[in-house]
């Protein structure tokens, strides 16, 4: 489930200048989620995960969450803020998710999980 994210938060208010002036409701879900993946972050680095590097980055593996979480909703029926607002929300959601798995893996390479 999703956390709810104001409207004026700055991650949704920069989705929503990503998607608005195009005509987003004709982009692909992938598209839709790549701009709001790329707003959301505004340049920030992901640390590099530990082990090897055989996965995707965590750009791609956000877009991806997202791209599913689309096809379970009729986004293109949303508001650019009801959309910008469920993105920025599941991404935080995702990455909470992630960021406590690389925790456990961290802890059984390291023996101690």
């Amino acid at each position: 489930m999703a956390v709810t994210v104001p409207a004026g938060d700055a991650r949704v208010v920069a989705v929503r200048a990503a998607l608005e002036p195009f005509a987003w409701q004709s982009f692909t879900a992938e598209m839709v989620c790549r701009r709001a993946v790329a707003a959301m972050d505004g340049g920030q680095v992901f640390p590099r995960p530990r082990g090897p590097q055989t996965r995707p980055s965590p750009q791609a593996e956000c877009t991806g969450a997202l791209v599913e979480i689309l096809r379970t909703y009729r986004w293109r029926s949303l508001t650019v803020d009801g959309l910008s607002r469920l993105l920025v929300g599941s991404a935080q959601t995702w990455r909470q998710e992630r960021a406590w798995f690389d925790i456990r893996l961290g802890l059984l390479l390291d023996g101690i999980g």
